[in-house]
């Protein structure tokens, strides 16, 4: 399902109350839920087998929502949480990439392998803007109307290799992602204040327009080890310039998903 951001407010909506009605059974709930996640380049790995691609990684959060869980009913919470997490899937889908994983308030994406970086960075920043725009110019006034406290959300992401591994056993196991971009997204995403998007300094590289960059307070990340300190920078992402982006994009796609174009 490649929806366009300007319905996300009502088909998040439309999952929720289905989600709290309770006349409407679960075949009917999961209707039209296919999109699953992961990689289909990678999915069929064996236990400890590995491969690899550069790619974009992006992190999607609903900030300050540990509060909402000890506020509001856990019931209600799972279902807000998972009619927003389906709409930024939808999103990420329309605009090329793969979610990788979801968890209670979060979801990791990846867009690539691509023959050029910057078409894999731009379309995770659209992605990234379309799924914050929504929450904050869509959904929120929907959801002030009803009564319901309005949601935050925050984005991180960079570029570089991703290790993709079947991790576990023959009976359980799970397609586990590793590599220094996509474990530097997830920390840009804990940087980031709601309604911002923080990116690393390989990302940052392959954006043309560098006027919507700014190094972010606290940057750069360094590390050491035996006696040798390298540095990495970080920066604050303006993402708004990039809605008007986002809709042509999806046109273009049309379905299709970045390595396949």
């Amino acid at each position: 399902m490649h929806t366009p951001p300007t319905t996300f407010s009502t088909r998040v909506l439309e999952r929720y109350d289905n989600l709290r009605n309770p006349n409407t059974t679960l075949k009917a709930r999961a209707a039209g839920e296919s999109l699953q996640t992961g990689h289909p380049l990678y999915n069929e790995l064996l236990v400890g087998e590995r491969r690899s691609c550069e790619m974009a990684s992006l992190f999607l959060d609903l900030t300050n929502f540990t509060g909402r869980t000890y506020w509001d009913d856990p019931g209600e919470v799972a279902d807000l949480a998972h009619a927003v997490l389906s709409g930024f899937t939808e999103i990420v889908d329309g605009l090329g990439g793969h979610v990788l994983g979801l968890r209670g308030d979060g979801l990791f994406a990846g867009f690539g392998p691509s023959a050029d970086p910057r078409v894999a960075v731009a379309l995770a920043a659209a992605a990234a803007a379309a799924s914050l725009d929504a929450v904050a110019n869509s959904l929120n006034p929907a959801l002030k109307r009803r009564g319901i406290e309005p949601l935050q959300a925050r984005a991180g992401a960079d570029y570089g290799t991703a290790v993709f591994m079947r991790t576990g056993t023959d009976d359980v196991s799970e397609i586990n992602i590793n590599g220094f971009a996509t474990n530097f997204a997830a920390k840009c995403e804990k940087y980031a204040n709601s309604w911002e998007m923080v990116v690393g300094e390989s990302f940052a590289g392959h954006i043309l327009n560098t006027g919507v960059l700014s190094q972010r307070d606290g940057s750069p990340k360094r590390f050491s080890r035996d006696g040798e300190t390298k540095s990495y920078k970080y920066f604050d992402y303006s993402w708004k310039p990039v809605l008007s982006e986002v809709e042509s994009a999806m046109a273009d796609l049309a379905g299709r998903s970045l390595e396949t174009v």
